[in-house]
């Protein structure tokens, strides 16, 4: 643990601080901070892909560093299944306040192991466990089908720039089957706010189920039927090319 990620962990409290570990052209590791872009700062962290090409200029990313401000001294799950997309040694460091007091636990450093999250039960983190994570999880698994994952913005589906489920889905090999009879795999494209497109993403299972993460919600298993609400509110039914 070092003077900035401390300093930074107390000037981002209660929030989690986060940042990266670099090494520059001279062989220094470099601390590098950066912001938390996550809807729930005090819970989790996302780092904004500008901050990694920011860190990328300072020298080769070798870590992930994040601190924990909840009491809980260990990795979640959503920090283990973080660490092996990055494929990077991560350290975790608590901190907690007490009166005008910050009061640090020795930094944790954990790295990819191989671990899989189970498609049902998990929590919400925006950029690690979310709907479209669930997607890409699910088309590896049972499919061998690597799906292109795309930096995480806030209502990304507003924005033409960023609405990769209307404007990139052929850059993610899938084919617009909508109307078509559903098979197991699709991903349906779901509207379920009023911005007119869509904003959420579900695997069809079979058996009239789908399998999708909604915000605020665990991963789970709803029904896929006539009058169901993921139904009436599907905007496309997606099949990838290799399955056409």
């Amino acid at each position: 643990m070092c003077r900035v990620q401390r300093q930074h962990a107390m000037d981002c409290y209660p929030n989690e601080a986060c940042g990266f570990i670099v090494v520059n052209k001279y062989k220094l590791a470099l601390t590098i901070k950066c912001r938390n872009d996550s809807p729930f700062p005090k819970t989790h962290f996302l780092i904004n892909p500008d901050e990694y090409l920011r860190a990328e200029q300072e020298g080769e990313i070798v870590g992930v560093w994040h601190t924990h401000t909840n009491g809980n001294p260990k990795p979640t799950g959503s920090d283990l299944a973080g660490c092996e997309v990055t494929g990077l040694p991560w350290y975790m460091l608590m901190v907690e306040k007490k009166g005008d007091e910050f009061h640090f636990n020795d930094l944790v450093e954990f790295s990819p192991t191989g671990y899989e999250a189970p498609y049902e039960g998990r929590p919400y983190v925006y950029g690690s466990f979310d709907c479209w994570t669930l997607c890409r999880d699910f088309y590896q698994r049972e499919f061998g089908i690597e799906l292109r994952d795309y930096p995480r913005v806030e209502k990304f589906w507003t924005n033409e720039e960023t609405n990769y489920f209307i404007n990139k889905y052929e850059e993610v090999g899938l084919v617009d089957v909508t109307n078509q009879p559903l098979q197991y795999g699709d991903i349906l494209f779901i509207q379920t706010d009023n911005s007119g497109n869509p904003n959420h993403s579900a695997i069809y299972v079979g058996t009239e189920k789908i399998l999708h993460h909604c915000e605020g919600r665990l991963s789970r298993y709803d029904a896929y039927v006539y009058g169901s609400y993921w139904l009436k509110h599907t905007v496309k039914q997606m099949r990838h090319k290799s399955k056409c």
